[in-house]
């Protein structure tokens, strides 16, 4: 996925023909529009190929974006997992090291998160639901590397799902400002960070609590006093 990978072969090769084409598809779509109007001749010669040689690769423009997606979903869980379960101190290591890996992978790879970030509330229903399903993915490797790590014991599985969901999503997003915002970046990780350590301890109060609610919380606390 990284931009170095595509011009380390030569494009004469089939694996440097192909990775010319995707670094192609994410200047295209980064820079203009989404990816289900990029032309392929316009694709083609952006990638500096002959416009025959996209079906030696692709059968279609559906199938070469949803090899965008898969090889951006696979690439992050493949490194979250590798993190996740190295760390010396879980409940210390584990949120500061994933996020850091993911903004940096998304600051040396722009075009794609701007491409995916955009195609998520995109037009195109199959690139929309392909993205749901990545992120989906990912949350639910975050909800086993939690339990691996006992990084919120006793936290509910279905609780801990609904904010891998959500943690998720908002670092999916948070990556444009991290990249777009080069003064705030040490400032928007600590945030992320704590946004992330708020939810977990939030989620462990109210159940311990068995609230299921902010409102609810606050009058068992007030009852209690």
């Amino acid at each position: 996925m990284s931009r170095t990978r595509a011009t380390e072969e030569s494009p004469a090769s089939p694996a440097g023909g192909r990775q010319r084409l995707i670094a192609a598809a994410l200047r295209l779509g980064a820079s203009k529009r989404s990816l289900h109007m990029l032309g392929l001749r316009e694709l083609a010669r952006e990638a500096g190929l002959n416009p025959n040689t996209f079906y030696r690769h692709f059968t279609s423009l559906e199938e070469l974006s949803q090899t965008i997606i898969d090889e951006l979903g696979r690439d992050i869980r493949t490194n979250l997992r590798g993190i996740r379960r190295t760390v010396q101190s879980p409940v210390a290591e584990a949120t500061p090291r994933t996020i850091e890996y993911v903004f940096d992978y998304a600051l040396h790879n722009p075009d794609a998160f701007i491409v995916a970030v955009r195609e998520l509330h995109g037009a195109t229903p199959a690139l929309r639901e392909a993205l749901q399903r990545m992120i989906g993915d990912v949350a639910e490797e975050m909800v086993e590397d939690v339990l691996f790590l006992k990084i919120a014991p006793g936290l509910e599985v279905e609780t801990l799902r609904e904010i891998s969901q959500v943690v998720v999503h908002q670092v999916f997003h948070q990556t444009l400002d991290y990249i777009e915002q080069p003064a705030r970046r040490a400032q928007i990780m600590r945030q992320t960070v704590r946004f992330i350590d708020m939810l977990f301890a939030g989620a462990l109060v109210m159940q311990a609590m068995r609230a299921d609610s902010l409102a609810e919380l606050l009058a068992r606390q007030n009852s209690g006093r």
